[in-house]
This record gives C-alpha cells, sequence and structure tokens, in this order.
C-alpha cells in the first residue's frame, strides 16, 4: 500500500469505529463486568492496555490505577492518545513487537486489558502472545480477554458472508491446562447495536467483519440487516461477548 492508501484505510477504521462505539452499548455493559475484576486486585498501580483502539475503555479505567500504558498500532489512534493524554505512556506498536524492557520500562503491571484484539492475530499465535501478557502481571493481578462469542447475532452473521472461527473457547481450554482451572475465569454478557439507517448498520457490519474486501459486498450486507435485524425504523444487532480472565495467583 501506498502512503495515502494508508492513511485512507487508517480514516475508514477510526469512521466505522466511532460508529461502532456511538451506536453500541458494550462499552459501559464492559466497564461493569471489568470493574468487577479491578474490585478484586490487590494492588492498582499499573495498568496496561493492548489495543486500546479509541480509548472509551481506558480513560475511565486508568482513573483507578496510579500508571497507565497503552499498545496501539493504529497511529492516527497512537497520535490521539499521546495529544489528549500526556499523563499515559504510549507504545505504538502492536503487541507482538513490544519490548517489555525498552518500550514498558520492564514493570508489571496489576490488570492488563486485551479487549477484541485477538482477532487481528493469527488464531496459531495466541497462545504465545498471551503468555507474553501473562508474564507482566503482577502477583494476584489479572489479564482480561474481551472476545466475541462463537453464538449469537454477531455469529450468524459472520457465517453469512464467511467462517467464523474466534476460538475463545479453545483458547480457554488451552489456558485452563496451563495455569490451572482456579486461574481461569469465563463471564458471558451481551452488546446491542442500535442505529436509525441501514447504511449505518451496514457500515459497522463491514466494521465487524475486518477486511476490506468485503466493502464489494455492501449490497448483500444491508440486504441481510434488513431482512434480518430491522426493528421498527431502526436496526438491532445483538452482540454475545466473553469475558476470560487469567489471574496470576502467586
Amino acid at each position: 500500500m501506498s502512503e495515502e492508501e494508508i492513511q485512507n484505510e487508517d480514516a475508514i477504521f477510526t469512521r466505522q469505529l466511532e460508529l461502532f462505539v456511538s451506536s453500541s452499548t458494550e462499552k459501559g455493559i464492559e466497564l461493569l463486568v471489568i470493574g468487577d475484576v479491578i474490585a478484586g486486585l490487590p494492588d492498582r498501580r499499573r495498568f496496561l492496555d493492548v489495543g486500546a483502539g479509541g480509548g472509551d475503555l481506558t480513560v475511565p479505567i486508568s482513573q483507578l490505577f496510579g500508571e497507565t500504558v497503552v499498545v496501539e498500532p493504529n497511529p492516527l489512534q497512537a497520535r490521539a492518545f499521546r495529544r489528549r493524554h500526556p499523563e499515559f505512556t504510549v507504545v505504538e506498536a502492536g503487541w507482538e513487537s513490544v519490548d517489555q524492557e525498552k518500550d514498558l520500562g520492564g514493570n508489571v503491571f496489576d490488570l492488563i486489558l486485551c479487549s477484541h484484539v485477538l482477532y487481528y492475530i493469527p488464531t496459531g499465535d495466541w497462545d504465545t502472545l498471551v503468555y507474553r501478557m501473562y508474564k507482566l502481571l503482577s502477583p494476584g493481578g489479572c489479564l482480561a480477554i474481551v472476545l466475541q462469542s462463537p453464538l449469537g447475532e454477531v455469529a450468524d452473521f459472520f457465517n453469512r458472508f464467511t467462517r467464523y472461527d474466534v476460538a475463545i473457547l479453545e483458547l480457554a481450554g488451552d489456558l485452563i491446562s496451563q495455569y490451572g482451572d482456579d486461574k481461569i475465569g469465563l463471564q458471558y454478557f451481551q452488546n446491542q447495536i442500535i442505529t436509525d439507517s441501514l447504511e449505518e448498520m451496514t457500515e459497522i457490519g463491514l466494521f465487524l467483519l475486518i477486511d476490506p474486501k468485503f466493502r464489494e459486498q455492501s449490497r448483500q450486507i444491508a440486504r441481510y440487516f434488513q431482512e434480518h435485524h430491522q426493528i421498527g425504523e431502526s436496526y438491532r444487532l445483538k452482540q454475545d461477548e466473553i469475558l476470560l480472565t487469567v489471574w496470576r495467583r502467586e
């Protein structure tokens, strides 16, 4: 891609992300379930957000911790964090390339959040990258991973246009085998996405599908939402999600 094409894709992603956030109940509900996790932490010194996006979770959670570190590969989002929150340490990189000593100061963290990030990473790399996060937890600390459930309306939408293969249950099984079931937790919650127009819901659908190639199917995606998710004059899509927690009980 040329620099202009990269900037254009970043702008599209940012617009779609902002539309998704403004049309969703997700962040408020996610803050509640993560709030329960925070209540169980013995310390609240350092918070690490891996793939912070627009910061809708980062900013409110940061108020409960002494220090906040953000790892964000999108240069537009990273620059926005530096401009709006100079008190944060911002690392502009993908998690796989982050160096604990150089980028994170050799610190450990009481809470590490990885919300809707693993979709962008090959499934075969999940265990390794999750282990790198786990190693950065302080004693009593928690890694909180949020992913879409393999069941529900978003999964049905995925299966209509592609293959839904977010292997969160397999990941949970691997982590239980590695760390023990007393350190792993699973919690279900539901987000509702509501828009006033079909065009907005179609944009959100393209955002959820991630790959730009699906823009060629925009008409089919719009028809799908019209047939399955029109409620009166608006559109509603229920997003079933899972919070996977990994505790360092040492």
